[in-house]
């Protein structure tokens, strides 16, 4: 809930319990006093509403003069998990703060715990500020607006209270959760009969990075002997997979491609939300990072304007992948006026091609179908695709994988293989 609304539902400025009381007794006493003659009671009367209505002003005028600074730890989060913040409340005025009760202000729904705050004095810079600490637990990706924080103070007396919206408003970053992928997934055909999909291995020596175990299909000419003897099994050279080191992961952008979108107003800027998405998204997260892992350079092509941030080269270290997670909490739904037109490149990746898809429109789904070259490995998630399209995918021998928004991306992978071994009639 934002500052302003919340300030609005409880009012800025409000009388206590004890300041209506001393409003009821007032009207009570000036009542009686005028009736009965009795002068002792007009004069209780008059004190008790000034005190209410002067706690009123005082509330009112003694706003406290406060600084906020907001850390979070770390700066980046994954959806679903824990980040913690850091307020400093620093008190720039020269005189004393009243005792002060704290909330800060989160986009979604969630109990964060009030702070009361003594009196901050005022004197060096440690005596004036305070530090409070508390726990966020965001539930999806996205760029959330936290803050400001939401100050109350009373007067002197008790009589009312007043809010107060104190510091700037911070933006957390929420990057999707990676789910791990198991090892292995879809078995699909290259030129040479069955392989996996490749996995290039970084240490070892030159026959260990040249080679793997044989596998059924595999051709006799292939049996790299040495690496054999050495390993007790029969290992077939793979130099046709090192020269094919690309990856690309196809996902759909535009708004027109999810039914389930809705108006979202808890992300930063305003979006449209789709849980087909947000899973179209953690799918791509989990599916890229994988890969990469797995010794390919992935490429990232979207439906409509770029949004996503390829994962970087390796010497660059871990930042690469940081900066694709990071840039995959702002890619959102792009509307007619925003997607632009589609990307005329073609299939220029050299490895397997991936696409994630809801249901997609009709040119859509023909330019996907043109991503990927005639025998090369490629396999499509599915949420919800008509059959019609569904069907186009199947017939030009792509892998379908049907998934939903609840399903995990590990099931899915895992599918894949299953899908795939189906259509080489392994199964």
């Amino acid at each position: 809930m934002s500052a302003p609304s919340l300030l609005r539902r409880r009012r800025r400025l409000r009388l206590t319990a004890r300041g209506w009381v001393a409003i009821v007794v007032g009207l009570v006493c000036l009542v009686l006093g005028y009736t009965t003659g009795r002068g002792e009671l007009l004069v209780a009367g008059s004190l008790a509403l000034l005190l209410s209505l002067g706690g009123l002003l005082v509330a009112r005028i003694r706003r406290p003069d406060l600084g906020v600074v907001r850390l979070f730890s770390p700066p980046v989060v994954a959806a679903g998990s824990t980040t913690h913040v850091t307020l400093r409340v620093h008190n720039a005025s020269s005189l004393a703060t009243p005792v002060l009760r704290t909330d800060d202000t989160v986009p979604w729904r969630e109990a964060l715990p009030a702070h009361t705050i003594d009196t901050i004095r005022s004197g060096t810079v440690a005596q004036r500020t305070v530090e409070i600490g508390f726990e966020l637990h965001p539930p999806r990706r996205g760029l959330f607006p936290v803050g400001p924080l939401v100050v109350e103070h009373a007067d002197p007396f008790g009589m009312a209270r007043a809010l107060t919206a104190v510091g700037d408003v911070d933006r957390l970053t929420v990057v999707p959760a990676v789910t791990p992928l198991p090892e292995g997934g879809p078995v699909l055909i290259d030129g040479d009969g069955t392989a996996q999909l490749v996995q290039r291995r970084a240490v070892g020596n030159d026959d260990d990075l040249s080679t793997r175990e044989y596998r059924h299909g595999d051709a006799l000419r292939r049996v790299h002997w040495r690496a054999s003897a050495r390993h007790g099994e029969l290992m077939v050279r793979q130099e046709e997979h090192r020269s094919h080191p690309d990856a690309r992961i196809v996902v759909d952008t535009r708004l027109g491609g999810y039914p389930d979108a809705e108006a979202d107003d808890i992300t930063w800027p305003r979006t449209a939300h789709s849980e087909a998405f947000e899973w179209a998204v953690r799918m791509l997260a989990s599916l890229a990072v994988h890969l990469d892992e797995q010794g390919f350079r992935v490429g990232i092509v979207e439906t409509g304007a770029p949004q996503v941030v390829d994962i970087g080269e390796r010497w660059e270290g871990g930042q690469r992948v940081e900066a694709f997670l990071t840039s995959l909490a702002s890619v959102r739904l792009l509307d007619r006026r925003q997607e632009g037109e589609l990307p005329s490149a073609g299939p220029d990746a050299s490895g397997p091609t991936f696409a994630i898809l809801a249901d997609a429109d009709e040119d859509v789904v023909e330019w996907v179908l043109r991503q990927r070259r005639p025998g090369q490995a490629g396999a499509v998630f599915l949420l919800g695709m008509r059959a019609s399209a569904r069907e186009r995918f199947a017939d030009a021998g792509w892998v379908c994988v049907d998934a939903a928004a609840s399903d995990d991306p590990g099931d899915a992978w895992r599918s894949s293989a299953t899908e795939a071994g189906f259509i080489r009639g392994a199964h």
